[in-house]
């Protein structure tokens, strides 16, 4: 059978064909070459952020290594590895810089907000509830101290919820509105006792802490220029808040908050329900204040 000869538009159709065939296999020479070289490698790895984690360590936990192709470098699976294996790291952020082969890595460290006291004890606590180390004393560290029911801290590991919460809690309060407080008492009922250094103690709910510090300085001054002595404001409900004595202190035992009666009761009434303190009760049992 004899041979047809190429037509114009068959012979343009091959060296189409060719052409793509010679351009794509030094398009995938060149990927070759890319991925291999040297400018395609992590040169340099830098650490920002860090305060008090090595950054030795960052490095190691994240995984990102010198050398490796920059086009293995997962970011997102990078970050969340310095997340889950560093607890004093509250977020994490890598990026990478083409141009230049470096990776950055970029943290938000988490800080100490409360030292818990247990049996003699003292741990210094993150902004989550974890117990980053263990103190010889409180005197010192400029941070509040917290107490609460008897239990095992382990350094290096989370506190129970209520603990955790307070500490949430506390990261929300500027440092300075806490110079008054010397103690946060956990009740073990989702409650919190504040003592102060001018004696009052507020109660407070442990899921809004840091709105009843913001709204204690006013509450006990209020009662403090109106002459109460030391007692138990109670911040766990809506305004007028309730006000109650302390019992005398006897046998050498601490003072505590005398029975409750109804406000109003003996003469001392309600102690300005839209005052400068946002509605306060008073509750004595009984006289003047």
């Amino acid at each position: 059978m004899p041979h047809r000869p190429e037509t114009a538009e068959q012979r343009d159709r091959r060296k189409a064909r060719n052409r793509k065939i010679v351009v794509g296999f030094f398009v995938f020479i060149g990927l070759i070459v890319a991925l291999e070289s040297p400018l395609a490698r992590v040169r340099q790895i830098a650490v920002k952020g860090n305060t008090t984690i090595a950054q030795a360590d960052v490095v190691a936990n994240s995984g990102v290594e010198l050398g490796e192709s920059l086009w293995q470098v997962n970011t997102k699976q990078a970050a969340a590895r310095i997340e889950r294996r560093l607890p004093m790291v509250q977020s994490a952020a890598v990026t990478v810089d083409w141009l230049h082969g470096s990776v950055s890595l970029s943290l938000r460290e988490r800080q100490v907000v409360a030292v818990y006291a247990e049996a003699g004890s003292f741990y210094e606590l993150l902004n989550n509830g974890y117990v980053f180390a263990a103190e010889p004393s409180s005197a010192g560290l400029p941070y509040p101290l917290v107490s609460g029911p008897d239990e095992h801290v382990q350094v290096h590991a989370m506190m129970n919820g209520d603990v955790s919460t307070v500490c949430r809690q506390l990261a929300k309060v500027p440092a300075g509105e806490l110079t008054d407080v010397s103690e946060f008492h956990i009740n073990g009922d989702g409650t919190i006792s504040m003592y102060l250094d001018n004696g009052f103690v507020v109660l407070a709910d442990a899921d809004s802490l840091a709105g009843a510090v913001n709204a204690m300085q006013s509450v006990v001054h209020y009662f403090v220029q109106k002459g109460y002595k030391p007692g138990t404001v109670d911040l766990t409900g809506q305004p007028p808040y309730r006000y109650t004595p302390l019992a005398p202190v006897t046998n050498g035992s601490q003072p505590t908050s005398s029975s409750q009666q109804n406000a109003g009761t003996g003469g001392n009434g309600v102690a300005g329900a839209n005052s400068a303190a946002n509605g306060l009760t008073s509750q004595t049992g009984g006289g003047k204040p």
